[in-house]
């Protein structure tokens, strides 16, 4: 073969590559398309061990809940741009670069920066998988510390070379992520295999110094908020600002996120409810009271004092229970009681605060979430979450700081984010 019959192959099989990627980029946009959510407690996961038991698992997720529910409140009281990072449930993966290599990040709903760690690293915590290496990819390059972008990722010129933008961002548990704003070829895998190309000159951040408490399972964090430097963002017309998820009972099962047509929720059954985007990215809507049964217990009166509106619960699908202000809360545990009509065990492990063994047969109330102009009903499967083989736990706990709707009263739902419309909107589905 002669070279210049060697280049026209190769310039063939490369415009195929990219005529496939082409017609699966606008597919995408006019279908939508889906992903699978990997919980960290699933076989699917790297954190999986298989030594643990299914109520281990459960307990790994309530120290995550109560670690993820603590940041959240030191975010929304912070004037810093960047000062939570997510130790949430679920991760998603997708690939960097040509060829490409396939990452594994935290889905975060309440975090906006998408980074991952980058060889050569100078500090960083020891993941599981690979690191991705820059200089392996044709399609890398650095941001312009002049350019819009970088403004975006609130960089600033590299100390290294000036023309290049990097950035940092400070946790407020003294963990702090530093690295180079990049853009490269990113890529999802859909639900039927199809790999799905997004938009170019996505930025994310290459980190090559990562100190504090993180998810040594993941490789950094998928922002999926509401800013513009977020994954969903910077998607643009591919999603149309449209996502949503159906988050499944079980952690062995997949849950699924879904983006542009294929993440409209509609048809019988749905109610929306109007949100806010914070400064942070946190989606928040308003929560006016509950309903234990046919007994309404509260409106939602007290102020959380973090947010500069009248909104005043994040929805967040990476923290597992639901927390309340302490009085409602109290009002809720009151009426559970009333209704269930056994007697309470104590939680062996001290986290929750009403439990029942499961022998004593109980039958709980459906608890009625009164969001503004959308009322949510939860189930049994919402509302309480099995600890042992013999004990239930009440999914939800009292917290001064801040509010929280979690991924428990979350499951079963089909839950839609538009953030043209700036709506949320549940829809009773079997996630399963």
């Amino acid at each position: 073969m002669s070279m210049a019959t060697f280049l026209l192959f190769h310039t063939l099989v490369y415009s195929m590559f990219s005529l496939a990627a082409y017609l699966c980029l606008v597919e995408a946009k006019a279908d939508g398309f889906s992903i699978d959510l990997i919980h960290q407690e699933s076989p699917q996961s790297p954190s999986y061990n298989p030594l643990l038991n299914p109520w281990q698992r459960v307990q790994n997720s309530l120290r995550r809940s109560s670690s993820r529910a603590s940041r959240l409140a030191s975010a929304s009281h912070s004037v810093a741009a960047h000062t939570f990072h997510s130790d949430g449930d679920l991760l998603m993966s997708l690939s960097i670069g040509t060829p490409p290599f396939k990452i594994v990040g935290v889905a975060d709903t309440g975090s906006d920066l998408i980074w991952t760690q980058c060889q050569p690293c100078k500090k960083c915590y020891k993941q599981k998988d690979p690191l991705f290496a820059p200089r392996n990819s044709s399609t890398y390059k650095t941001v312009s510390s002049g350019s819009n972008q970088c403004r975006m990722f609130v960089g600033m010129p590299s100390k290294q070379n000036k023309k290049t933008c990097a950035y940092e961002i400070e946790y407020k548990d003294d963990s702090h992520s530093h690295g180079i704003a990049s853009t490269d070829k990113l890529t999802m895998r859909s639900t039927s295999g199809k790999p799905i190309p997004l938009p170019n000159n996505i930025v994310f951040g290459c980190a090559y110094e990562n100190v504090g408490d993180f998810n040594h399972d993941a490789s950094g964090i998928i922002g999926l908020g509401g800013t513009p430097a977020s994954l969903i963002n910077q998607m643009g017309s591919l999603t149309g600002g449209k996502f949503s998820y159906c988050l499944a009972p079980n952690e062995n099962q997949s849950s699924k996120m879904h983006f542009g047509a294929k993440a409209i929720v509609s048809g019988a059954g749905v109610v929306s409810t109007k949100m806010q985007i914070s400064r942070m990215g946190f989606y928040i809507l308003k929560l006016k009271g509950l309903s234990v049964g046919k007994t309404r217990i509260s409106n939602f009166s007290e102020s959380t004092k973090i947010f500069s509106s009248s909104m005043n619960i994040v929805i967040d699908s990476g923290t597992t229970l639901t927390y309340l202000p302490q009085k409602l809360y109290s009002l809720l545990e009151a009426n559970m009681k009333k209704e269930i009509r056994r007697t309470p065990v104590p939680d062996p492990s001290g986290v929750l605060r009403l439990c029942y063994k499961i022998s004593d047969k109980i039958s709980p109330p459906i608890v009625t979430v009164h969001f503004k102009q959308a009322d949510v009903k939860l189930k049994t499967i919402n509302t309480f979450l099995q600890l042992t083989d013999n004990l239930v736990c009440l999914a939800f706990s009292p917290d001064q700081d801040i509010s929280i709707f979690g991924s428990v009263a979350q499951v079963n739902f089909l839950v839609g984010y538009d953030l043209k419309k700036k709506i949320v909107s549940f829809k009773p589905t079997n996630c399963s």
